[in-house]
């Protein structure tokens, strides 16, 4: 084998790893993506420059709290879905992207609570990680 194929292997191989590891709970987790299929939101995601945590998920992992209900309504904020303004997305790997929801959303203040939709009447909680 000549050394141009052993690098064209090479690479080839090595971007099918990385399209493996882009599947992983923990790279989806890491990065603030959502992996397709049920309950794949991330443990974490970004938004509006700022960081935000959810309890009950973590993009398929075993390791996130999965006593309760994943799903919370919007009566999470004392409203209904009208209530809610969208301010944002999740990004989901070969998906459709997930609205990220808040309560009248004023200009300038960061929100401390977002809903992330994850499917019809499915909002899950996540609040904003560090200080103000």
């Amino acid at each position: 084998m000549t050394w141009k194929r052993a690098t064209a292997v090479a690479f080839v191989l090595l971007l099918l790893a990385a399209g493996g590891f882009a599947f992983l709970p923990w790279t989806a987790n890491h990065f603030g993506y959502a992996l397709p299929g049920d309950k794949g939101l991330p443990f974490r995601i970004h938004q509006d420059g700022r960081y935000y945590h959810g309890h009950r998920t973590c993009a398929g992992a075993g390791w996130c709290d999965s006593a309760g209900s994943y799903c919370v309504s919007p009566g999470f904020f004392g409203g209904d879905e009208t209530s809610l303004t969208q301010v944002g997305e999740v990004g989901t790997l070969f998906g459709a992207p997930h609205a990220v929801f808040t309560e009248k959303p004023m200009y300038g203040e960061t929100p401390t609570v977002v809903l992330v939709q994850d499917g019809p009447g499915c909002f899950v909680g996540y609040a904003l990680m560090g200080g103000p």
